[in-house]
């Protein structure tokens, strides 16, 4: 492929990208893409979170690569952070004796999602970088439109469709490495967590300070729970986490920690907030359906018996695990 790209070939590219249904489908086929391009030498994704401390001016940011390998610990991304000014849509290496660039990285910004960038290596000259822009001009804006349909609009976390993906590959996971199970030392765990009395909230503050509720809660998850775990925001007042790497006792312990978090901070006007959360392991026998249906009754237990606490689907008596809770009221 050279920079000069004909129409059919520009087509065919759009065609392969546009046809692609979610972000996770699309950012593979565009990295397959950049890869074929005959002067680069690798193309690589990442996923950029700009947290701000409560206390503190200064903004960490939280860098995941794509795809996430969610068995992993803590990957380090010093290489890519020292070539990267966050403020900048391209940043690029000092040129060769020839005017060739050995790395580029290119910023894709404006989603209501985290920003992404596109790390390249191989030869670059202008030319070929004014191509390339114009390829990450084209994916940001489907980056865009799938984010708008893949994540909450209120809270930017991945809502129920984007839960339902991610489940299905963390049970697979567990499917095709059944012995991860034997130890349950670094399973993975799936909790729905449900925001206490919320109705009570709309009714005597209203919507706005509900929604504020919900979104303030959100960002509490987002700065409690590690790079590898998943966030999504489930529907109305309920989330749902899906924490890796963690040993039962481990995963009691991080829920009990942020349901702490939850109902010592003082949310504006509301006050105190409690949350209530249904736990169960992700193993190798269960489908996804199951495993929420495991933690919705884990979820309903916390509630039944006095709201503001863990409850581990497993600890629970068989007669209890057997129960219909539909009758609990939730609000």
């Amino acid at each position: 492929m050279n920079p000069n790209l004909t129409i059919q070939q520009l087509f065919s590219l759009m065609t392969q990208l546009s046809a692609q249904q979610d972000y996770q489908s699309l950012t593979h086929v565009f990295l397959v893409i950049l890869d074929e391009i005959p002067w680069t030498d690798s193309a690589t994704a990442y996923e950029i979170y700009n947290h701000q401390a409560e206390t503190s001016t200064v903004r960490e940011l939280l860098i995941r690569r794509f795809p996430l390998d969610f068995t992993r610990h803590d990957e380090d991304h010093s290489n890519l952070l020292a070539g990267l000014d966050y403020m900048a849509d391209l940043n690029l290496c000092t040129p060769n004796e020839s005017g060739l660039y050995a790395w580029a990285i290119f910023s894709i910004k404006g989603s209501s999602g985290p920003d992404r960038v596109i790390h390249l290596e191989g030869m670059f000259d202008q030319e070929m970088l004014g191509l390339l822009s114009e390829l990450c001009g084209i994916y940001r804006n489907l980056v865009i439109l799938h984010d708008s349909k893949e994540r909450d609009l209120l809270t930017k976390l991945p809502n129920r469709q984007s839960l339902d993906a991610r489940l299905l590959q963390v049970c697979k996971h567990y499917r095709d490495y059944q012995a991860i199970d034997i130890t349950h030392k670094n399973n993975s765990w799936i909790a729905i967590l449900d925001i206490d009395h919320f109705k009570r909230v709309n009714d005597n503050f209203g919507h706005l300070y509900g929604d504020e509720v919900l979104l303030i809660f959100s960002q509490l998850m987002e700065k409690c729970f590690r790079y590898n775990d998943f966030l999504f925001r489930f529907g109305g007042e309920e989330f749902v986490i899906i924490l890796n790497l963690a040993s039962q006792e481990m995963a009691v312990a991080v829920f009990n920690r942020f349901r702490d978090v939850v109902a010592n901070y003082k949310f504006p006007t509301v006050g105190q907030v409690t949350v209530s959360i249904g736990l169960t392991r992700v193993d190798s026998l269960s489908i996804p359906t199951t495993q929420l249906d495991h933690a919705d009754k884990a979820l309903y237990y916390a509630k039944d018996s006095g709201r503001n606490q863990v409850v581990l689907y497993e600890d629970m008596p068989i007669f209890v695990q057997d129960n219909d809770f539909s009758d609990i009221e939730l609000f």
